[in-house]
This record gives structure tokens, sequence and C-alpha cells, in this order.
């Protein structure tokens, strides 16, 4: 067990691992001989101690009702639960910093059969590789449709490698813009992307980088004939499918990123915990809705053997949409793409008008889920809470807005008590507090080092 903490604060999902993470590791070590690899170990500490405010916290007050919050710190492991959604905002403001607006794009997903699949999950080496090829067959299409116009297109590559029940599963989603630009410099709309193609130089581009790839690794010497006999077995290519998007692309990303930022199943799709065996669903493409049982250290060892190695990017960008090309490219057709976000802008209006009036007069529908809002909701009211107070086990107060306020000499009236859920002492009055919460909410974003405590209060 790598926790301490008592049951009751930790959630499903982090019970399954305290419990039984010991028993996977001794299983592992036997099976493969070998020790499981640190960055395993270090995120599973590090989400078994998610939300643990003897680690560190947040201290939140209301301004209406005077309760307070403490949320400890978040462990930012891709292995969480709790911190995905922060994760996959942030992977969804870099897309919309990158992604042209008002450009529409399409979704491409490339896949590799079962006999490749364990080369390509054998190591960071092998993705990144299965990863540039199936950006390089995109382009490939692009370009052999207009030969002489050299069209390059913006990609942004997520790469997943696992599917919905855990299992492996490499494959790669291409969000790809429907347009690009010339040898001229002008932009070009491009529409065309036909799979019986796109299959075919998705074979090619695969294999041949990975024979590439091999050469020198423990895999050199049978892999190189295995992969050359698949073009013989899968004459038509390897699957793929393009599908036009319709919705806004911030929809597609939001539904990709979950995919890099949090562990194959929700907790919601966990079903029983027996204390020895996790029984979980999930949504097969063939049969419907699955049920699967799995004994405890099996079920851990479904879930972590897809997390990536340290710094290994999940999501890169390729064609216009590549870091040196991006801003060139955009100051080169501002014009027409600053066209192209107006237009976009008029027709989602025209279909948000439409939807309203085939909805007037029916029950309002839960829209899609927020991942924007991170505000903290005081639990009796529902308002919106003020930061007062951060605190680190290392460190000790690293932000007091009280002793911060009392810094700029306030002409306050007399201090009273405020004692409410573990602010106790002498404080300023809650009016004193919120006129000065303003004027603090940029330093509670990035606070510096305000005072030093041994412990915590």
């Amino acid at each position: 067990m790598m926790t301490d903490r008592p049951f009751a604060e930790l959630n499903l999902w982090q019970r399954i691992f305290a419990e039984h993470w010991e028993g996977f590791v001794a299983a592992y070590q036997a099976e493969h001989q070998r020790s499981v690899p640190s960055h395993w170990q270090q995120n599973v500490r590090r989400m078994l101690a998610c939300g643990d405010i003897r680690e560190g916290y947040h201290e939140y007050l209301c301004e209406h009702c005077h309760q307070t919050r403490k949320v400890g710190f978040t462990c930012k492991s891709r292995l969480c639960l709790r911190c995905f959604k922060g994760a996959v905002d942030g992977w969804l403001e870099t897309a919309q910093r990158v992604l042209f607006e008002g450009v529409v794009h399409r979704q491409i997903v490339l896949t590799v059969p079962p006999p490749v699949r364990a080369l390509v999950l054998a190591g960071p080496k092998f993705l990144k590789v299965f990863v540039d090829a199936g950006a390089r067959a995109v382009q490939q299409l692009v370009m052999q449709w207009r030969r002489k116009k050299k069209i390059r297109v913006g990609i942004m590559a997520v790469l997943q490698v696992h599917g919905r029940a855990g299992n492996p599963n490499p494959h790669v989603h291409l969000v790809v813009s429907e347009g690009g630009v010339d040898n001229n410099g002008r932009w070009q709309p491009v529409t065309y992307f036909d799979t019986r193609k796109l299959r075919k130089l998705w074979q090619y581009e695969v294999l041949s980088a990975l024979k590439r790839a091999v050469k020198g690794t423990r895999f050199g010497k049978g892999w190189p004939a295995k992969l050359g006999r698949m073009f013989r077995q899968y004459p038509a290519g390897f699957d793929c499918h393009a599908m036009p998007e319709k919705a806004p692309v911030e929809r597609l990303v939001i539904y990709l990123c979950k995919y890099v930022s949090s562990p194959p199943i929700s907790i919601r799709r966990i079903e029983d915990y027996d204390g020895r065996q996790v029984t979980f669903r999930y949504e097969d493409h063939r049969r419907g809705r699955v049920r699967e049982t799995l004994s405890a250290p099996a079920f851990i060892g479904r879930m972590i053997q897809h997390l990536p190695a340290k710094n290994f990017r999940m999501v890169r960008y390729y064609g216009i949409y590549a870091r040196p090309v991006r801003a060139k490219v955009h100051a080169q057709v501002a014009e027409v793409l600053a066209g192209l976000q107006e237009s976009q802008q008029q027709r989602a209006g025209e279909r948000s008008q439409a939807d309203r009036t085939l909805s007037a007069g029916m029950p309002p529908r839960e829209g899609p889920e927020s991942f924007s809002d991170r505000a903290v909701r005081c639990p009796q009211c529902g308002r919106e809470m003020t930061l007062v107070r951060i605190w680190d086990k290392r460190r000790g107060v690293i932000y007091d807005l009280f002793e911060e306020a009392g810094r700029r000499g306030s002409s306050a009236p007399p201090a009273e008590t405020v004692a409410a859920g573990g602010l106790s002492g002498a404080r300023q009055p809650a009016q004193m507090l919120f006129a000065f919460a303003g004027a603090f909410a940029a330093e509670s974003a990035r606070p510096s080092l305000l005072t030093l405590a041994a412990g915590p209060p």
C-alpha cells in the first residue's frame, strides 16, 4: 500500500490501487523478471496523494455564508481521474492558439492490424514513428491531389494507445484542416480525402518507417521480414476513416484530449468492486455494451500499461500547424482566414437560431460538459468562494489574504474574531476581506512566498 490515508478519503479508483498495487508489482516482477517502470511508480504515488490536505491545500471562504473549504493540491498525474479536466483545459487552450479559426476540420483515424501493434507499443521511439507516418500519409494524399500546387494542410495528431476496454490498440486521430497553403502562399480549399488511396499510403508510410526504426534494436532480426509480409497479407492497405466535422472543432479537441489526459475508463464505468475483483463496462463497436470482470491486479495492469513515458508528447502538430511554420503562414493568409472565421460565425448563428426554433416549447437540454469553469463553489449556498490561504507541507504558508491585507496598511475598523470551519483567531471582518479580494485575484493565481510556517495552522 503506497498511502496511509484513511480509505474514507479515497475514491473508488484510488482504493483499488491502494489495496492491490503491491500485489500487482509482485506479479509483474515475477512475470517479466524486472521492476515496474519508474514512471508507473511515480504516477501511482502522486495519484494516491491527490487531494490530501496533509500535503498542501488551498483554503477558500464564502462571502455570503462565511463557510470555509480546504481543497488539497492536485497531482497532475496522467493516471488520475480527478485531474484530467485541468489537463484537457490545457490541451484545448493550446489547440485554440494553433488551429486556424474559421477553418473547417476533418477527423481522420488511422490504425494498424493486430500483428503490428506489439511493435508500435514497444517504446516511445516506435510510437513517435507511428504518429509521424500518419501525418506523412495525409500530407502525401493532399500533395498527390494537386501536384503542381503542392498544398500544405495543417494537422493536429492525437495518439491513443488503447481501446475502450483498455486493451492495447494503438491508433492516431488526425484533425486535418480542409484547406491549406500552396507553393505561391495562397490559401486553397481541400475537400479531397479518398480513403481507398489513403489506406495504401498509410500502409506504406507506417511499415517503411517501422522497418527503418527497428534497425540496430533488439527487434532488428525478425521484424523487417514480418513487416514486409504485411503488404501481401493486407493488399487493400490498413484501416482508416475520414469523417467531416460539422460541430465546432473545440468539441472534437475536448473529446480527443480526454483520452490522452486520463486512464482508459472513468469511475462511473466501474460497476462493482468487492475488494478482490473489479467489474466495469464499456461500449463495443460490434457487441454494444459489454461488462467485464477482472481481478484487481489484472485490472491495474490493464489500466496502467498505457501510461506514456515521462515527457512523451501525445499531441503533435504538422504541416502549417507546426510551430516554425504557423506564424508565417497565418500572416500570409490573414485576410482569407478572417473571412472564413466570419463565415463560420454566421453559419453558427444560423444553426443556433434553427436549434432555438426546433427546441421551442421543449424542455432544456443539458449542454456539453464544460472543462473551463474551475471556480470553487460553496458547499452550502453554491456561490463562488474566494481564495484566502495556500499552505504547503514543505514551505508552510505561501499565501495569506488576511496578512497581505494588513501589509497594505488598511484603515479597517478594529479586528474581530471570525471562527468558521477552521478559520479562527483575530481576523478582519468579512466586509474588509472582500474589499481586498479583487485586488489580490491576480496574486492568488500565481502566489509568491509571503510568510513561512513550520506546519499547518
